[in-house]
């Protein structure tokens, strides 16, 4: 049985080939995703440990006190102190800081990098075991600086030139003077992308910390004999408060964490996309299968009157199943190891990694076998458990098997789309804790029930679209033959479905939020020009700039008025993350149209205001005491006195005075009024010349700035249209391997058509009609629920306020039927060429 079972496969290599192709991408995306995090994260980890391979112990600040804004210093008594402890062979004081950034000497514009820009303090001996000097010398002045040839590159400067530098931490940018360029340890510009500025260690105390004689960290290296761990045991009882050792392989690991956490997102964001693909193929395996046993009925009845059991004959097919995806598998993790190396080149490249060749874990090669197996043995279940019914009568005649009436499935499909349907109206409702789930619960029902009223559809739709394609004898026989089997149209059709309901809701998703962005500030907002702070991270008050500069702008012919906005996240009633906001709500109110819904809305001193939304989600009313853990103020308690509603900002929001209690005294956005008439180009042009000292900081009109906003969804929108084209791709595929099964199970009607007189360009043009009613059918599913569940999806964010402006965007989606369209006849030029090459008298005697 297991030799019958294997010759079979043998005879049948490219069918299962094309089925197996699903597998293959499905296992190339987790296996890919896998080895590429694995391989970036041990080049991070060794990266850190290089950094930190003179450091035995580094005293810091503790965890808690390193989230305070003035965390507590180490004074040069504290150093000697702990150089006077046995064990510890040196101390040396660490002034370093983020936020250190060089601007460019061509055009006056900030460098730009995703990477951390830093800064640090550099003794005049200059160089360590790790950073020396290239060229030049160190800084032994004030007002010089020695930057990294990476920093100097970036920058368009060298020995001899100026340099402008913003440090954030003294809110200020200044000129200096560059004396030296600096590189790491075997002549590398870089250890990861960043920017490095170096200055004299006075300087950059005054600067990082506000006073000289003070470090924010110290390194230490130990006594010989003395092991990195009993160092840290010997210093930890002499530091002063506020601060804690750690080993330096311990700080490697914990520098090393940030980034493969970062990566751990970024491997299960790439797999949830896999998922999708392998779920798509799926489709396409089940309808293979099922084909091929349709195709062999009399094959396996022969087996079944030879003596085969109903198990040997199931067992037969999940074998092939099984080496089909044993194939696949294999072949998906030797592609995927390929695309991991291929970005994992990259990646090295961009941010200057330590070399190091790839890491294929167990766990990558078990995750891709037992992915791409379990995937085609599932498919395929179904369809041998069908074989294993063929009745061993089969094997003595022609049995004409007709098709099962669709009225069980499509009851089925009903009530599975009803449910769906109802649990999406939960979500939308806005049920207390079932929001989450019932949207949830709701996309997946509603995909499959729709995938089970497919059969039902096929006529009624692909039929329609057939008559329009439909100007001849060919085509008319093309759009018979796609309605004569509505069960494996549907099956091939549903594959596509999958990736266009999900490009679709996103493509509704995506257009609500753009009209949102233009709508709100198209007729929401009161400001023509907008200054933002593009930061890396959460605003603290320490990015952005000083508002006394909107004193300025106020007095620039055309303004009529500005506003600052001051936005940290913090603690209130002991709920972190909540957004606080600071400004003067006289100025505010107006430019932001906001509706008073309680109370009142000129907050004082001791009292805040508060969006609708965040009232009620944190169950405050007017009335109640908020107490917000402010960074400079502590812990201070405010009195709510009203409510709020706009579509233009949230949160709690204090008086202009409460700026002192905030990080930084940075304002972190701005917005200018203007008179009607105003020269708004001239204005925007005058402002930035006034922000031109803060880097992070951009000036913009109303439609550049709804440009911006749009861009980012842009952005965000292109990465998921281009990971789901993988599951589309997929689809396709499985529409090429229907063609091909269909065109060998038709063998001999087409060699009667050809004798008959059909020519070969007839051919094709029958097939490539059957190919594209099933792409276009497919579309049109996806686009019809991709719609609904992206509508469903909106209005829940529009209930939320989220949006205001719920959109479809009727003209991609008619691009996505046209796309369908094309590449379906694209798809079916291979089975139409076969199609049409086949020998009539061979195909006429064909059994």
């Amino acid at each position: 049985m297991l030799r019958a079972t294997l010759k079979s496969l043998l005879s049948r290599k490219l069918r299962l080939v094309l089925s197996g192709v699903a597998i293959i991408l499905g296992v190339l995306f987790v296996s890919s995703a896998t080895v590429l995090t694995d391989s970036l994260s041990s080049r991070f980890e060794r990266l850190f440990q290089t950094v930190n391979a003179d450091v035995a112990v580094q005293v810091q600040a503790a965890d808690a006190a390193g989230q305070q804004v003035e965390p507590p210093l180490l004074t040069d008594a504290d150093l000697d102190r702990i150089a006077a402890i046995d064990g510890v062979a040196s101390v040396t004081g660490d002034a370093s800081s983020t936020g250190v950034i060089p601007f460019r000497a061509p055009d006056g514009k900030a460098v730009p990098s995703q990477a951390p820009q830093l800064g640090i303090g550099l003794t005049a001996a200059g160089g360590d075991a790790l950073l020396q000097v290239a060229q030049g010398r160190t800084p032994s002045a004030d007002d010089e600086v020695a930057v990294t040839r990476l920093t100097a590159e970036q920058a368009g400067v060298t020995v001899g030139d100026r340099l402008r530098v913003y440090v954030s931490s003294a809110y200020q940018a200044s000129e200096y003077d560059v004396v030296g360029l600096l590189e790491y340890s075997g002549g590398r510009s870089t250890l990861g992308g960043e920017t490095l500025v170096a200055f004299t260690v006075p300087q950059a105390q005054q600067l990082f910390y506000g006073e000289t004689g003070v470090f924010g960290a110290a390194q230490l290296t130990a006594d010989s004999g003395v092991t990195d761990d009993e160092l840290k045991r010997l210093v930890a009882d002499g530091l002063p408060a506020g601060f804690e050792a750690v080993t330096g392989a311990e700080l490697a690991d914990e520098q090393a964490s940030q980034f493969t956490q970062l990566l751990t997102f970024v491997n299960w964001f790439f797999l949830g996309f896999a998922l999708i693909a392998l779920l798509v193929g799926m489709f396409l395996i089940f309808n293979t299968f099922n084909i091929l046993v349709a195709q062999r009925s009399r094959e396996l009845a022969l087996l079944r009157a030879l003596g085969a059991s109903w198990a040997q004959v199931t067992s037969a097919v999940l074998i092939e199943a099984l080496v089909v995806g044993v194939i696949a598998a294999t072949l998906g993790l030797a592609a995927g190891i390929g695309v991991a190396a291929g970005l994992q080149f990259l990646a090295v490249d961009a941010l200057s990694l330590p070399a190091g060749g790839l890491i294929v874990s167990p766990v990558a090669i078990l995750a891709s076998y037992l992915v791409g197996v379990l995937m085609t043995m599932v498919a395929a279940l179904i369809p041998a458990i069908r074989a294993s019914a063929v009745p061993p009568v089969a094997a003595m005649r022609d049995v004409v098997r007709p098709d099962r009436p669709l009225t069980g499935l499509t009851i089925t499909g009903g009530v599975v789309t009803a449910l769906g349907a109802g649990l999406l109206a939960v979500g939308l409702i806005g049920v207390s804790g079932l929001t989450p789930v019932a949207l949830g619960g709701g996309v997946l029902l509603s995909i499959i029930g729709v995938a089970l009223l497919s059969p039902a559809l096929t006529r009624p739709v692909a039929g329609t679209v057939g008559r329009l394609v439909s100007w001849g004898t060919a085509t008319g026989l093309g759009r018979r033959n796609t309605l004569r089997n509505p069960r494996r149209t549907a099956v091939t059709a549903a594959a596509l479905m999958i990736g266009v309901t999900l490009v679709s809701t996103i493509a509704v998703i995506g257009s609500s939020l753009k009209a949102t962005t233009t709508d709100l500030v198209e007729n929401g907002l009161g400001a023509e020009i907008i200054i933002l702070t593009n930061g890396q991270q959460l605003p603290t008050g320490r990015e952005g700039f000083d508002p006394a500069r909107l004193d300025q702008v106020a007095e620039i012919d055309g303004v009529t008025g500005t506003v600052a906005y001051h936005i940290a996240i913090l603690t209130a009633d002991g709920r972190p993350n909540q957004l606080v906001s600071a400004t003067d709500l006289s100025q505010a109110g107006p430019m932001f149209a906001f509706e008073t819904v309680q109370g009142r809305l000129d907050a004082g001193d001791g009292e805040a205001v508060v969006d609708v939304n965040t009232a009620e989600s944190n169950g405050w009313t007017v009335g109640d005491d908020v107490v917000i853990d402010l960074p400079r103020g502590g812990e201070r308690t405010y009195e709510l006195v009203g409510v709020y509603r706009t579509a233009l900002t949230a949160g709690l929001i204090l008086p202009e005075s409460q700026v002192q209690y905030l990080a930084g005294p940075l304002a972190y956005q701005g917005f200018v009024a203007t008179t009607p008439d105003a020269d708004v180009q001239r204005i925007v042009a005058e402002t930035e010349a006034l922000m031109a000292d803060y880097p992070l900081v951009t000036v913009g009109d109303r439609s550049s700035f709804v440009e911006q906003q749009n861009q980012l969804v842009d952005i965000l929108l292109s990465i998921f249209y281009v990971l789901l084209a993988l599951a589309v791709l997929v689809a396709f595929i499985g529409i090429v391997n229907t063609l091909v099964l269909s065109i060998y199970e038709r063998t001999r009607e087409l060699g009667l058509l050809r004798a008959v007189g059909m020519s070969r360009r007839q051919v094709r043009r029958m097939v490539r009609v059957e190919s594209l009613l099933m792409a276009v059918f497919g579309c049109l599913l996806g686009v019809a629920l991709g719609v609904a569940l992206g509508l469903a999806a909106s209005f829940a964010m529009r209930s939320q306020d989220v949006l205001s402006v719920v959109s479809v965007p009727v003209g991609q989606l008619v691009g996505f039927v046209v796309a369908a369209a094309l590449a379906g006849v694209v798809a079916a030029w291979w089975p139409a060429w076969r199609a049409s090459r086949l020998n009539v008298l061979q195909a006429i005697s064909h059994e």
